[in-house]
C-alpha cells in the first residue's frame, strides 16, 4: 500500500486516487498544537473503494511545521512517496481505527508496512525499540503534539498490541479526587481481571452528600484538560488507555458539562458526550443574535437517541471490516430484546419526503417504512412515516438523506407486528441509556453489551 503526500496539491490528490486501488494520501492541515503542526488529514482508497481511517501526525526531528518540511522536500525533487528520505521521524494516528481499518480490508502485513512507512511511535518503540524513535518520544513536540489528543493518546499505548495481534484491554485505573473535606483521596477504577465474569462495570455507592456527584465531575474536568504540562494533584495517575467518557444523567440538578463546542482549542470533541435532560437550545439574546444555551428539555432524551441511532448505523456502515468489530446495531438488538419485544426500532422522517432516496436498493421498498398514528407519553401526533433502522439491512440503508429527514424530537420508535408498542417509563429510559452509549461510542467491543446489560439490571431494580 502506498503512501503519499500531496499536501495542497489537489490535482496530484486526484491523480492518485484514480492510478491507485490501495493508497493514503496525506493532505494539509493548519492545526496548531502548543505552536507545533504535525497533522495530516488523509484520502484513502482500498481495493479501490473510499475508507475512512481518520488523520495522523507526523513529527520531524527539529521542526515544529511538518507541513512546511515536506512541501521543501518536494521542491527538490522528492515525490512524495513514503518514507521521508531525509530526517527522522515518527507519527501517531488520531485512532487506533487508522489501522484496524487498513488490517480489515487489506489484511494485518499491510498495516505492518503502512506504520513502518509512517514510522508509527507506538510500533517503533514497543515492538522493534527503535532508538532513533525512543529519543523522539522524549521532545516537546511528541508530547504537546502527538500526545495532545486522547485518541491518538490510546493509539500510542495500544496501537503495538494491533500489530502482535495482541489482546487490547482497558487496564485499571487510579484517580486521584478531592473529597468533599477536602483531603486528597485515591479510588481505583478496575477494568482488568482474569474473572470470566464481567468485570468491567465499577459502581459508586454512598450516602447523600459524601461526594458521588463531586468525584464524577472531578474525572470529567480531569480528562477534559488539554495541557500536557499542567501539575495538579487531581487526576489520572497515569494517562489512561482510554479514548472516549461518556455521561448518561436523567437529573435535572447535576453540572456536567454538556458538550465541548465551546472549547476552540481542540478538535476530538468525540471524547466526551452527554445524554440527559440539559442541552443547547437557540435563544435570542439582548442582541437580537441567536445564541446556543444550555437549558432543560425532555425533548433532548429523545433527540439524542434518534441521533445515536442513526450514528450506529453510520459506525456498522464504516468500520464494518474492522475484524473485532461488534456491530452497534446487532448489540442494541440483542440487549434490549432482554427488556421487551419488539421487532425493530425505528425513526421518523418527513412524512412528504421520496423514500427512494432512504435506500441503495429497492428491496425493502415494500417492507421497511409504514405510515401511521404516531404516540408516545406525550399525546398522539398526526401520521408519520417510519423506517426501520435495523442490523439486516445496514448496507441498505443510506444515512445522509435519513439525517437530513429525521423528526429526531419524537425519538425511537420500536415496532412489533407492523405497529409501534408503548413503553414503560423504565424501558424507554433503558433504551435511550442503551442506544445513546452505543451511538457515541468511538469504538464497540462485546463488552458494550455486558455494561447494557449490568445497566438494565440496575434500572429494574
Amino acid at each position: 500500500m502506498k503512501v503519499v503526500y500531496a499536501g495542497r496539491d489537489g490535482k496530484k490528490r486526484k491523480a492518485l486516487i484514480a492510478e491507485y486501488q490501495d493508497v493514503i494520501v496525506l493532505l494539509h492541515d493548519d492545526w496548531d498544537d502548543f505552536t507545533y503542526k504535525t497533522t495530516f488529514p488523509t484520502d484513502c482508497r482500498m481495493k479501490g473503494a473510499s475508507v475512512v481511517i481518520g488523520g495522523v501526525q507526523i513529527l520531524v526531528e527539529g521542526e515544529k511545521t511538518t507541513f512546511a518540511y515536506l512541501d521543501r522536500l518536494v521542491m527538490d525533487g522528492w515525490d512524495g512517496v513514503f518514507p521521508i528520505p531525509s530526517g527522522q521521524y515518527v507519527s501517531v494516528p488520531a485512532g487506533l481505527t487508522f489501522y484496524e481499518q487498513i488490517e480489515g480490508h487489506l489484511g494485518l502485513a499491510a498495516a505492518v508496512d503502512v506504520a513502518e512507512l509512517l514510522r508509527d511511535a507506538s510500533y517503533l518503540t514497543k515492538v522493534q525499540d527503535d532508538e532513533d524513535a525512543l529519543r523522539l518520544l522524549n521532545t516537546e513536540g511528541f508530547r504537546n503534539s502527538l500526545q495532545r489528543e486522547r485518541g491518538a493518546i490510546r493509539a500510542y499505548l495500544d496501537g503495538w498490541k494491533l500489530f502482535g495481534r495482541h489482546r487490547i484491554t482497558i487496564g485499571n485505573q487510579k484517580f486521584t479526587f478531592r473529597s468533599v473535606s477536602g483531603e486528597d483521596t485515591v479510588i481505583e477504577l478496575r477494568f482488568d481481571s482474569p474473572s470470566p465474569l464481567p468485570h468491567d462495570v465499577n459502581v459508586l455507592i454512598g450516602p447523600n452528600g459524601v461526594g458521588k456527584s463531586q468525584l464524577l465531575r472531578q474525572i470529567v474536568a480531569d480528562w477534559l484538560a488539554l495541557d500536557p504540562n499542567t501539575q495538579s494533584q487531581i487526576g489520572f495517575a497515569e494517562r489512561p488507555n482510554l479514548n472516549q467518557v461518556v455521561v448518561v444523567s436523567y437529573s435535572p440538578f447535576e453540572l456536567f458539562p454538556v458538550d465541548t463546542s465551546e472549547d476552540t482549542n481542540r478538535r476530538d470533541h468525540d471524547v466526551y458526550r452527554y445524554f440527559g435532560f440539559r442541552g443547547r437550545k437557540k435563544a435570542l439574546t439582548d442582541s437580537k443574535r441567536g445564541s446556543h444555551q444550555v437549558t432543560l428539555s425532555r425533548e433532548f432524551p429523545k433527540a439524542n437517541a434518534a441521533r445515536s441511532l442513526l450514528a450506529c448505523l453510520a459506525d456498522d456502515q464504516k468500520y464494518g471490516a474492522i475484524k473485532e468489530w461488534s456491530s452497534k446495531l446487532e448489540t442494541m438488538e440483542r440487549v434490549l430484546r432482554r427488556a421487551f419485544a419488539f421487532d425493530r426500532a425505528a425513526i421518523v422522517v418527513d412524512s412528504d419526503a421520496d423514500v427512494d432516496n432512504f435506500f441503495t436498493t429497492k428491496k425493502w421498498l415494500t417492507e421497511p417504512h409504514l405510515e401511521g398514528e404516531f404516540g408516545d407519553e406525550d399525546g398522539h401526533s398526526p401520521n408519520e412515516r417510519y423506517i426501520p433502522i435495523a442490523s439486516d439491512r445496514v448496507d441498505e440503508l443510506k444515512v445522509q438523506p435519513l439525517s437530513k429527514h429525521l423528526r429526531d424530537r419524537l425519538g425511537v420508535v420500536f415496532l412489533k407486528d407492523g405497529k409501534p408498542i408503548h413503553l414503560s417509563s423504565g424501558q424507554r429510559l433503558f433504551s435511550y441509556i442503551v442506544i445513546n452509549i452505543l451511538g457515541a461510542s468511538l469504538f464497540s467491543q462485546q463488552s458494550t453489551s455486558m455494561r447494557a446489560t449490568s445497566l438494565w439490571g440496575a434500572v429494574r431494580s
